[in-house]
Order: C-alpha cells, then structure tokens, then sequence
C-alpha cells in the first residue's frame, strides 16, 4: 500500500493506515515507532516535532528516550541507519529484529555522528495517536519519507542546526 501513495503525496495519517507497521500498545527498546506527539513544555521548546519516527533506547518514568530521525537531512538519516544497522539483532528483518542500543553505545559519536541532534524524551502522556511500530523490513524507506512536521521552524532549519552539531 505504501508503494501507492507516492512520495509527494504522503500524509502522516496515510503511512499510519498503510502496511508499513502494525498499532500496539507497548514500547519495546530497539524497535522503531511513529506517532503523533504534543510536548509538554511546547511553548518553551525552540521547536518540536508532531510525528515523530523514533527508535527507543532506554526506559524512564512515564516515557522514554529515543533517537527521532527526522532531526536529521534525508541524507544524514540514512547514514546514521546505515550504522546502526551493524548493531541489529539479526539480518532476518522480520518483527522479531530490532536495535540493539544502549546510550554507552550511541554517545560514542565517532561511530555514530549526528546521533546527539536527535536524541529526544518522550512522554506517554503526551502520545496523541496510536503509537505504530513500524516492521524492520520496512525500516529504510520510512526514513526516509517526508513525515516530519516541525513546529516553530522548518525542517531545512532544523536540519542545519543538526548538521553544525555534528
């Protein structure tokens, strides 16, 4: 179904009602997600953004931290996948497989440059949708669709202030 929609006419809402994952009701570290999000201290907030596609990697009281790719070009989320796949838990692809993260591993930004712009704390109470885990073999090309949705700037501008953290 995702092949159908094309690229440039791609909503949030229709990737959450395609095949590329399944709603559930719980978050597993190393899994990937999209889902709708409001923060909590949004008026503070340079800028946030309202779909976030996050994998998480650790736990925390009523929510949890996870590196959201929209902080990063198309460009740089591919290059930051393509390293973190080395540290899947197998090449099967299937729903089982998932990323082995800790942030030991992620702060390490040699191995994994660009990850810091994008790290982000997410609470559950403010998820505004069903969270969608998205299937591993599904992984590369929901990076790179145009999903993000920033608020009070653009993604080019996100995108430049991620870059210069680098």
């Amino acid at each position: 179904m995702i092949r159908k929609m094309g690229m440039t006419t791609i909503t949030p809402q229709k990737a959450m009602r395609s095949d590329i994952g399944v709603f559930v009701t719980t978050v597993r570290i190393g899994d990937m997600y999209l889902f709708m999000y409001k923060p909590k201290m949004e008026e503070t907030l340079p800028y946030y953004d309202v779909v976030p596609l996050v994998v998480p990697f650790r736990k925390v009281t009523g929510g949890f931290y996870g590196l959201n790719f929209h902080y990063l070009s198309p460009m740089l989320r591919m290059r930051l996948y393509e390293r973190m796949f080395k540290v899947i838990t197998d090449d099967t692809m299937t729903a089982t497989t998932r990323f082995q993260l800790t942030w030991k591993l992620l702060d390490n930004a040699s191995r994994f440059p660009g990850v810091h712009a994008c790290v982000k704390h997410y609470l559950y109470a403010h998820v505004k949708s069903r969270m969608m885990k998205i299937n591993p073999a599904d992984w590369r090309k929901s990076i790179m669709l145009p999903l993000d949705n920033f608020k009070k700037k653009t993604h080019n501008t996100v995108w430049d202030e991620s870059r210069s953290k680098i």
